[in-house]
Parts: C-alpha cells; sequence; structure tokens
C-alpha cells in the first residue's frame, strides 16, 4: 500500500485490512517521502500485526511506491489497494476463489463508489465470467467495464517476476492501466465477478481534480494510451484501436478542461488539438461512443473554444436532469460495510 501525506485515511484502510476473512497475507506499507505526519501513522499502524511491514523512501511517486513494494513482496499474489479507500472483509478472499475456482491467471472485483455519504454499486448488472486476454483488455479500456485500477485485481507474482513487470516511472495518469495490459499480454485467461468488494473514496480529492488546470502529470495520461495502442497494435489490433479512440476522447475532455479552467499555454492546447486530429478517425470509427458524441466531435475541427462552450452547456443541461441518474446513489449503510 503506498502511502503518502494520506495518513489521516489510514487508520480506516488499516482497519478493513486487518478484519480480512482470509488470514495468510502480509501488509506493505510504502511510505513515499511524506510530510504531513503520515510516516508516523505508518510506524503506529505497524504495531498492529506481525503481518505489517513499513518501508520509508524518499518521494518517487506512485509507481515508484508500487515497485518498491513488488520487490519487497514475499507473497504469491499482490494486490494494491489504497490507503484512501477501503475494503469488505472477505475482499481478500473473494478474489482468490475467483482466481482458483476458474482456473484464471487474474482475477478482478467489483466496487462500490463512495462520495458525500453516498454509495453507488458499479456495473452491477454484469455477470460473473472468465475472459481470454484479448476481450479481458477491451474491458480494461472500455469505461463502462472494470477498468485498469490496479486495486480491484488479484495478480500472480510469478507472472510479474518472470515477465519484469513493473509500473513505468513515466506516467504520472492511468499508469495502473498501462501495467495491467502489459500484464494480460502476458497472460491466457481473466475471471470477473462484478460483487464489489471494495471501497473507492471519491471525498478523498479525485473527483475535484477534474476541474483543476491541466497539469504534466495529468497530460501524460495522453503518453499511457498511445504507448497502449503501439503496444498492442501487432497482436492485438483492436486493442490499439480502442486505446487510439480513447486517447482522443481524453484529449476532447482535456480540451474542454482548458476553457473551463482558462489556461493560457498554447502549447498545451497546440498539443490537444494535435491528437485529436491524430487519433479523431479512430474515435469515429469505434462503437465505444455515441453517433451524438462522434458528430459533436467535429465542432472542435471548426474552433476548440466553441466545442468547450457547448460541451459547458450540454452539462448545465444534463445537471438539470440527472435525478434520475443519482437514484443510483443511496445512502451508505455503514452497518453492512466494513471500516
Amino acid at each position: 500500500m503506498s502511502v503518502y501525506n494520506t495518513g489521516k485515511f489510514l487508520p480506516k484502510a488499516m482497519d478493513a485490512m486487518l478484519k480480512q476473512t482470509w488470514k495468510d497475507y502480509e501488509i506493505i506499507l510504502v511510505d513515499d517521502g511524506s510530510t504531513d505526519g503520515s510516516s508516523e501513522t505508518c510506524e503506529e499502524q505497524a504495531k498492529r500485526g506481525d503481518n505489517i511491514h513499513v518501508f520509508h523512501k524518499s518521494n518517487g511517486g506512485l509507481s515508484s511506491a508500487r515497485n518498491f513494494g513488488i520487490e519487497h513482496a514475499q507473497g504469491e499474489y499482490i494486490i494494491f489497494p489504497d490507503p484512501d479507500d477501503w475494503v469488505e472483509p472477505n475482499y481478500l478472499e473473494k478474489l482468490l476463489a475467483i482466481k482458483t475456482e476458474s482456473g484464471a491467471d487474474l482475477s478482478v472485483c467489483g466496487h462500490f463508489d463512495e462520495m458525500n455519504g453516498m454509495t453507488r454499486v458499479w456495473n452491477a448488472d454484469a455477470s460473473p465470467c472468465v475472459l481470454d486476454n484479448s476481450t479481458a483488455m477491451e474491458m480494461l479500456l472500455l469505461p463502462s467495464s472494470f477498468c485498469g485500477y490496479a486495486w480491484n485485481k488479484l495478480y500472480r507474482m510469478d507472472v510479474i517476476r518472470d515477465n519484469h513487470l513493473r509500473f513505468d516511472l513515466e506516467l504520472g495518469m492511468a499508469q495502473d492501466l498501462h501495467f495491467a495490459v502489459r500484464y494480460f499480454q502476458c497472460i491466457r485467461t481473466v475471471a470477473y465477478d462484478h460483487v464489489p468488494l471494495y471501497h473507492y473514496n471519491h471525498d478523498s480529492g479525485g473527483v475535484t481534480a477534474s476541474y483543476t488546470p491541466l497539469t504534466k502529470r495529468k497530460l501524460s495520461s495522453l503518453l499511457t494510451y498511445r504507448l497502449i495502442g503501439e503496444m498492442t497494435a501487432e497482436n492485438y489490433p483492436r486493442i490499439r484501436d480502442i486505446a487510439y479512440s480513447s486517447l482522443c476522447h481524453m484529449c476532447l475532455q482535456y480540451i474542454y478542461i482548458y476553457y473551463r479552467t482558462k489556461m493560457k499555454d498554447k502549447d498545451t492546447l497546440a498539443l490537444l488539438t494535435s491528437h485529436y486530429q491524430k487519433y479523431r478517425d479512430y474515435y469515429a470509427a469505434g462503437n465505444a461512443y455515441t453517433k451524438r458524441d462522434k458528430m459533436f466531435m467535429n465542432v472542435v475541427s471548426v474552433s476548440p473554444r466553441l466545442y468547450a462552450f457547448l460541451t459547458r452547456l450540454k452539462k448545465i443541461w444534463f445537471n438539470r436532469v440527472d435525478k434520475k441518474r443519482k437514484s443510483a446513489w443511496k445512502p451508505a449503510n455503514r452497518k453492512e460495510m466494513s471500516v
């Protein structure tokens, strides 16, 4: 578990981890150069059990901390929960059962979205399934599927070691997706069970970050999708097409954020519009987005500013008619959830 200035969330995450019904596991806390007292919190948490190991290192980012954890892991499997989230008591046991019963090379669980005291079950209508690696890679990339999160997947350490897999230090965003695609290319099957076992905490800052100015770290997500497209082009052309379509979609989102946050960096805008032009045909040809989305994207070719303005109007409209979508969220029943 990578810890960087998230000490205030860590006790809750640790409470949940220590209530696991599966008992044979270790917890590795990697303090990635915290400056807010999280280092001391890690040491306090380590006193709660002999299976808790704390390491302190200089700040190197999330990928660096996860790689450090991989190098010090002793188990047969590894998973990457975040310290600002929490899990169900059968989180480990269920992921192991999914993997064992299916014989797959990796198992994936469903999750809860948590925000402002409300809970939503993500993708609850999906059915348990065993997928070949190509189909599973599609589900990593498509926004309505189980996605590329690191925390809902049980990885085999032998696959990671034998293929020298590590999180890419150059990627500040979506590095977990990039890691997952490379892992999936090394295996045959993936087992997915939609039962939610993980609580993804939006209140820790992930949502509000959407409308902050575009940083170098956020823009690195474009590189992530480009790398995925390049690495899958020869053997998985459909995955390449989806990756490039997703890259174009991200450019559209970032163009909106560029104008929404009143940025003035012309180089950033030029980067976004050039990537949009290069990959727009993949977006138009794919089936991940609606015909209306595809028609709407053409406005960028006329005026990126106009596209951002019309997107803003569309968001305002959808916010007014959002009552039906919000019905998917309900007050969290804390008696039914591990803390």
